[in-house]
């Protein structure tokens, strides 16, 4: 759902900027159906888990594991897209944290609690949430976790992590240059395309003004010739 709200933020962003919604469309991302995958993927993980179904727990962190390296491939096929750099800079980052933790992502209790997530945090302390654990000693890059509070006004308040920041970015730079940049290539095109046909045009009336003139000077001298066989 953050996501969501990221992707809003960045088109609003986009049309006060003077860029065009339609531009969206000429994105083309490559292996669509990966991504797709590993968002079922930790989807599938939230809610069987939540449900206390037995697979879940049991292999639930190589799963989110396995997601992340779906996610890093799909990246991988769309490098050369604005923003891809910190969206797989992101991903990497939260991977490391996640596989060095067991396969969860950790989380700062007393963010949770400055966000008002109080019953997430319950659920983390009972150790029935299959993607996500609490911070504590043993936590190894605890840096690298959620542990930045998104407090209100922001909508759906939540903690992420540095990772999770980069990816925003990069998901901002890539609706931002498709809706500018193709903007300004419409722009530049146009002024191109009417410099070319100035020019072509310029040419032809050039020429013609040539052909004109010889024209006439072969008319001049044909009548000298003549009044000179009169004479």
């Amino acid at each position: 759902m953050l996501y969501l709200y990221i992707i809003i933020f960045s088109i609003l962003i986009g049309i006060l900027r003077g860029g065009s919604l339609a531009h969206l469309t000429q994105i083309s991302l490559k292996k669509i159906e990966l991504i797709l995958l590993a968002c079922l993927m930790q989807a599938g993980l939230v809610f069987l888990g939540s449900r206390k179904v037995k697979f879940i727990s049991d292999y639930g962190s190589y799963i989110l594991i396995f997601s992340y390296i779906v996610l890093l491939l799909a990246v991988w096929h769309n490098k050369e897209l604005e923003g891809m750099n910190f969206i797989a800079l992101g991903i990497i980052l939260n991977f490391i944290v996640i596989v060095a933790n067991g396969g969860h992502m950790p989380v700062l209790l007393s963010s949770l609690h400055k966000v008002g997530l109080d019953d997430f945090a319950l659920s983390l302390k009972e150790g029935t949430y299959v993607t996500h654990t609490l911070i504590n000693e043993k936590t190894l890059f605890r840096f690298l976790g959620d542990v930045f509070p998104l407090p209100p006004p922001f909508p759906g308040p939540s903690v992420v992590s540095g990772g999770d920041f980069l990816m925003f970015y990069g998901v901002f730079s890539l609706i931002q240059k498709a809706m500018i940049k193709k903007e300004k290539d419409s722009e530049v095109d146009t002024r191109t395309y009417k410099k070319s046909r100035n020019h072509r045009l310029k040419r032809r009336l050039d020429k013609n003004r040539i052909g004109g003139k010889s024209s006439s000077s072969t008319s001049h001298s044909s009548a000298g010739d003549k009044l000179k066989a009169l004479g």
